[in-house]
């Protein structure tokens, strides 16, 4: 079917070849994207996508109405065009089509990524040798050789000696042996004696004088040796000294002048810290000033993860908006690039698999998108992911940030980028980390505060070792009573994690905690209703929906498509329920409210299978039918069989009580809707259905239960496909 004539259209046309000039294989789509158009004077509704696949010969042309055509509602709107190949990377972007310009050649208006080429070095050549160095200094002379054996009275006494002998010889020849030979010879000898004595006495003073002399020319040339050896030594010594004081003053001067540049450059990024952060910003104890128990702080728990696609730019901008502060995990990639993820794995919360490690910075900048819409909606466009540096970049000193490396591989590049780049990030950044952490020294050492969180292992033993370097303990909602009140009781503030009820939130004030690090602390943070009637058709998770579980798509509520546009569902078992915290407390007028919705199965369940709505309980805490609950409320039954009823349901009892009769009512047709609505005054409910004839119990006289959370409920049902749906949910005042 065309548009009306009387709507104005833009054609647009393309062709694309590979490179060889052969046609290429692909399809352009055009969807407007506020999602719906509407042409009143036509009474012609426009959604969805324009779609034209790429004809046989490379060309394609679509048509398409003007973004300002006259009578749309809204007005000047913008198209998401998706140009698309299967051999080849495609395009994605916005533009408008105005009526002024009937004919537009695609490839005119898709963008092109710019590329610069890239350098190589070239080294030149060698250079000659240069010049011989000078000499190097003379060793140190070899040790002094032994002195000779001085004259001595050695000399003399052999010198006697030899001249008794020879006497004693001539004197035997020249005598006889008769008569006189005995005192010749007597006589001789006393002459050789008397001579040798002389003779020795003259040696023995030659000697002695010689010696002497000997002594002093050796004495005077040792004593000469000694005092050049000394001068020598002296020199040698006094140059090594000269050196080494040298090296010393040299040293000293290197190391007085790092410590006074350290202290410069210090001095100078605290001048540049304060005026990049003026006193006016919002500061890490600015902000936890007063915090009490009755006063507590909220953070936005992974940007607000449970309202908007976990840490993404989306996420941080709406918390900081809202005045919360941010709690940032982060992962390294392969080439060192730090980027916003809790998980060291990109398989929970995007398209890709894998490690985050693993992955190039351009790979994660350019082919990896969050998928936050299995847990938030199909109304939400997928995200990219977000490097640390923009998220600094952008809210450092404007809000509090507590951050944290989540791998062992993150956390030297995190610290690195911050002393690096962000000197001034301890006046705004807490330093968040596991009480296992080993990087709590660097922290503190920089002026850190510091939120330490543990888990159901720890001991107090493990508390006292790191607690001189703890500012803030974090502890686990799943924790115990008691266990949290240990903590509280060590006499630091207490935050605790992940916050998504208020009835969570009164539990932990109630323990002694200060900080709420909240999924959703828009809703946490305030105790009033949002809106009072329901835009699933927007297909957009509201603040204030509590599935079971947080940040588990399995629990989260599921949005219709297509036909079921506008339909909601709870696709679990057993026995589940959702809340509408969104809606909540119900503020009704002094003769009460009125909740309005429809209701449909696609798939019949058993005739005696119902599935429902609750109502009237004082808190948000999880409502399930057949289990115990902490607090209690009435409890909306419609069978596939017809039958409906209210039940009352006790806390701490499985069982619910009906009060009332049973309404036989005519039994619903698969994928009819069914209207009811729930008549709450002072002292009477009331259930009706009023999509036909009209049914009702009439009105109860029971006042058991007014409190103001209600929501969806499975019931009874045991198989997914025949769960119930709900839509189009109004809450007024009687």
């Amino acid at each position: 079917m065309a548009l009306p004539d009387d709507l104005p259209t833009v054609t647009l046309t393309g062709t694309y070849t590979h490179p060889d000039g052969s046609p290429m294989k692909g399809s352009v789509s055009v969807t407007p994207t506020p999602g719906k158009v509407v042409a009143a004077d036509s009474g012609l509704t426009i959604q969805g996508r324009a779609k034209q696949k790429i004809g046989n010969d490379g060309r394609v042309t679509l048509t398409v109405l003007a973004t300002d055509a006259p009578g749309i509602n809204p007005e000047n709107f913008t198209y998401q065009v998706k140009i698309a190949f299967p051999d080849a990377p495609g395009d994605e972007f916005t533009i408008e089509l105005p009526a002024a310009a009937p004919e537009v050649k695609l490839p005119a208006i898709t963008p092109a990524t710019p590329s610069d080429g890239d350098y190589v070095v070239i080294t030149g050549p060698e250079g000659p040798e240069g010049p011989a160095g000078p000499a190097g200094a003379d060793g140190e002379p070899g040790p002094q050789g032994e002195p000779g054996v001085d004259g001595s009275n050695a000399d003399a006494e052999q010198y006697t000696d030899d001249a008794l002998a020879a006497e004693i010889t001539r004197a035997n020849a020249a005598y006889d042996p008769a008569g006189s030979a005995t005192a010749a010879r007597t006589a001789a000898i006393n002459t050789a004696a008397s001579d040798a004595t002389t003779k020795a006495n003259s040696a023995q003073t030659a000697a002695i004088s010689a010696a002497a002399a000997d002594a002093t020319a050796k004495a005077s040339a040792a004593q000469a040796a000694a005092i050049a050896a000394a001068a020598t030594d002296a020199t040698t010594k006094a140059a090594g000294a000269q050196s080494a004081a040298i090296s010393a003053a040299s040293s000293d001067a290197t190391t007085k002048a790092g410590n006074a540049q350290t202290a410069a450059v210090s001095t100078a990024a605290s001048s540049a810290a304060a005026l990049y952060l003026p006193n006016a910003i919002q500061t890490v104890d600015a902000y936890l000033a007063g915090a009490t128990p009755s006063d507590p702080r909220f953070f936005g728990h992974r940007g607000g993860g449970m309202v908007r696609p976990e840490h993404t730019l989306v996420g941080y901008r709406s918390t900081a908006a809202m005045g919360f502060p941010l709690e940032v995990s982060v992962n390294v990639d392969a080439s060192g690039e730090l980027w916003c993820l809790h998980d060291l794995t990109l398989d929970r919360t995007t398209y890709q698999t894998g490690a985050l490690n693993t992955y190039t910075t351009e790979e994660v900048g350019q082919a990896v998108l969050t998928n936050g819409r299995t847990l938030l909606g199909p109304g939400w466009t997928d995200q990219r992911m977000v490097p640390l540096r923009q998220v600094l970049d952008e809210f450092l000193g404007k809000i509090p940030i507590l951050l944290e490396p989540k791998g062992n591989d993150a956390v030297v590049p995190c610290q690195t980028l911050l002393d690096t780049s962000y000197p001034h990030a301890p006046r705004s950044v807490i330093w968040k980390a596991h009480i296992g952490t080993l990087s709590l020294p660097w922290a503190k050492a920089r002026g850190y505060r510091t939120w330490v969180y543990l888990d159901s292992n720890t001991t107090d033993a493990t508390m006292d070792g790191k607690d001189s370097m703890v500012d803030y303990w974090g502890v686990s909602t799943t924790f115990t009573d008691q266990r949290i009140q240990q903590v509280v009781a060590r006499g630091k503030p207490v935050f605790a994690w992940p916050v998504y009820r208020r009835s969570q939130v009164a539990r932990l004030t109630g323990l002694g905690v200060v900080g709420m690090m909240s999924s959703d602390p828009r809703y946490v943070s305030t105790s009033v209703p949002q809106r009072t009637f329901s835009r699933w058709g927007l297909a957009v998770k509201e603040s204030g929906g509590t599935p079971t579980l947080d940040y588990d798509t399995a629990y989260a509520l599921v949005f219709g498509e297509g036909a079921d546009a506008g339909w909601v569902s709870i696709n679990a078992l057993p026995n589940q329920s959702y809340g509408l915290g969104t809606y909540s407390p119900i503020q009704g007028s002094a003769a009460g409210y009125r909740i309005a919705f429809d209701m449909k199965y696609k798939v019949l369940p058993g005739a005696t299978v119902h599935g429902g709505y609750y109502f009237g309980k004082a808190s948000d805490d999880a409502y399930r039918f057949g289990t115990a609950n902490t607090t209690g409320g009435y409890h909306v039954v419609m069978r596939a069989s017809g039958d409906m009823q209210l039940y009352r349901h006790t806390p701490g009892v499985t069982a619910g009580t009906q009060i009332g009769s049973t309404i036989a009512t005519t039994a619903p047709v698969a994928d009819g809707a069914i209207s009811f609505q729930i008549n709450v005054t002072p002292t009477t409910v009331e259930l009706r259905r009023t999509d036909s004839t009209g049914w009702t119990t009439g009105p109860i006289a029971d006042t058991t239960y007014r409190g103001g959370y209600h929501g969806l409920s499975n019931g009874s049902i045991t198989d997914l496909n025949t769960r119930p749906y709900w839509r189009n949910l109004i809450i007024t005042q009687l």
